[in-house]
């Protein structure tokens, strides 16, 4: 049996960021992991960005008996897509990471101190968008003494910050690998996001977001966490399981009041899963920064913002995707590419989980991930 890949969350500390909005941070911290090791030339460095509701705990264990691993550890690790044994992987949380639980409770976020005044920033935490992110993840990198990236990878919100490297820094990365990702957030994305907002804030434990951190608003935060379930979760999956079993076969829910179905009990462990390990506020800060992503905002156009990219790119939609737009939401990616002339391949992954295949199906990428990392990169256009 291989040893699992172990790993640590380490902290890096920024004085003062600059933000999209105009204002800035200081004290920032930002966690991190690291995965392989960095070479001489340090030109083997693959930075991992995570999921709305991930953090930078993308691949290995902790301790060696921890049951799980990390998020993408189907495709990181010696020996796999992204071999650690050749590339030397980071993987960083995102400013105003949901995640409270330790160890990954880390990051700048809404439940931090305010440097000016000691107490939490709470609903006062500047807008953050996906480009701060980036600007922090590049000062962390700095320090780091790392230049240019071998590549920029992730899931969902990942691909997007892998996107957003690619438009704004195109000569700091060699390839952007953007699994189930969208260019845009459209009304359709952003009517969602606003529904899960107003389910938080319409809690009234959520006390205009200066709530008790012993008694928040679970109610709130567990509605949206249902409702982020079912639309990232593939049709066919739920078709299949839970379906319309019950959720304890002797009590018939078509009859008794205290019956259930089987997918009502799960969406309540979902929400108990992600009401012990997030915070209100940082999910609402995380899904303003989602519903303001718009790669073409300070390009004039989409085209000529992908006319920027010098990268290569592999695109991995989710064929079943119902989260972001339906299965067709890269196809205006794909398009702007073709025009460009860019150096793109499109790898889809299977229908069945929708948009968690970014997750669940990565594994069906990973030789599409091995190529894309081992081709020389084309001479720039």
């Amino acid at each position: 049996m291989t040893a699992s890949l172990l790993t640590t969350k380490r902290i890096a500390t920024i004085d003062s960021l600059p933000l999209d909005c105009g204002r800035r941070l200081h004290d920032v911290t930002v966690g991190y992991e690291t995965y392989g090791c960095m070479n001489a030339a340090r030109d083997n460095v693959v930075l991992v960005c995570h999921f709305f509701s991930g953090c930078s705990h993308a691949a290995g264990k902790y301790h060696p008996e921890e049951h799980v691993s990390g998020w993408w550890d189907a495709v990181i690790g010696p020996g796999k897509a992204i071999d650690t044994d050749r590339w030397y992987v980071v993987s960083m949380d995102v400013l105003g990471c949901i995640r409270t639980d330790a160890p990954h409770g880390v990051t700048t976020g809404p439940a931090s101190p305010n440097p000016a005044t000691g107490r939490p920033y709470g609903p006062d935490l500047p807008p953050l968008s996906i480009a701060d992110s980036v600007r922090a993840q590049r000062m962390v990198l700095d320090q780091l003494g790392v230049g240019r990236l071998a590549a920029v990878a992730g899931p969902s919100l990942g691909g997007m910050q892998a996107l957003e490297w690619a438009v704004s820094r195109p000569a700091e990365v060699d390839r952007a690998i953007v699994v189930a990702s969208l260019a845009e957030f459209q009304a359709r994305e952003m009517g969602l996001y606003r529904a899960m907002q107003d389910a938080i804030m319409l809690d009234p434990a959520y006390q205009g977001g200066r709530y008790d951190p012993e008694h928040p608003p679970v109610q709130g935060l567990g509605l949206a966490a249902k409702l982020m379930a079912i639309l990232g979760s593939g049709r066919d999956a739920l078709r299949a399981v839970p379906g319309r079993a019950w959720a304890d076969s002797g009590r018939d829910p078509r009859h008794e009041k205290n019956g259930a179905w089987l997918v009502e009990t799960w969406l309540d462990g979902v929400a108990d899963a992600k009401v012990s390990t997030c915070d209100a506020n940082a999910w609402l800060a995380m899904l303003r920064t989602n519903m303001s992503w718009d790669l073409a905002a300070d390009h004039g156009s989409l085209e000529e913002a992908i006319a920027r990219i010098r990268a290569r790119v592999l695109l991995a939609p989710a064929a079943g995707d119902e989260l972001v737009h339906g299965p067709s939401y890269h196809d205006p990616l794909v398009r702007a590419l073709e025009q460009a002339g860019a150096d793109y391949e499109v790898c889809p992954l299977p229908a069945r989980n929708g948009h968690l295949a970014a997750l669940t199906d990565i594994g069906v990428a990973a030789d599409a991930i091995r190529t894309c990392l081992e081709r020389p990169v084309l001479v720039a256009r």
